[in-house]
């Protein structure tokens, strides 16, 4: 009975004990692990479960929206995004003798639209087709010019 008695005040008090590591959710738009937005998007990226945290830190795997813009300390943070490739962010959680890292991934997508109609382009097509009538004239007037005078070089 002693033992039972010892075990159940090891669990209360272990229950009651605050707990300094809760459960680190990230977020990017709502959306963990692998997000997808488009250049010229906002971002928003959330940390919830850090209550008990020392300090934060979010590591965007290199400048997301402008020089100086790699690290934040804070919980929550929007940036808009213009530079398309991958993103591996990494947040870290520090707690008194531990280290919590999350992870995920964005993905930033650039897509050109095509345009097909290019201004001027039947002006173009004239200016070089009459530049070539011109050229192909002038010379059949000296091809002209040389079989009548009979000099060849």
């Amino acid at each position: 009975m002693v033992k039972f008695k010892s075990s159940l005040i090891i669990i209360i008090t272990l229950l009651l004990l605050p707990t300094t590591t809760g459960e680190i959710e990230i977020e990017a738009n709502g959306k963990s692990d692998l997000v997808f937005v488009d250049a010229g998007d906002e971002v928003t990226f959330s940390a919830t479960g850090t209550d008990n945290a020392t300090s934060v830190e979010w590591d965007f795997g290199r400048d997301i929206a402008g020089n100086g813009t790699r690290y934040s300390n804070l919980s929550s943070i929007t940036h808009t995004v213009h530079a398309s490739g991958r993103y591996n962010v990494t947040f870290t959680a520090v707690y008194e003798g531990e280290d919590i890292e999350k992870e995920l991934i964005l993905i930033v997508n650039y897509e050109e639209e095509y345009q097909e109609d290019i201004s001027h382009n039947e002006a173009l097509f004239f200016a070089i087709a009459g530049s070539e009538l011109i050229m192909s004239a002038m010379l059949g007037y000296w091809t002209h010019q040389i079989r009548k005078e009979k000099v060849y070089l």
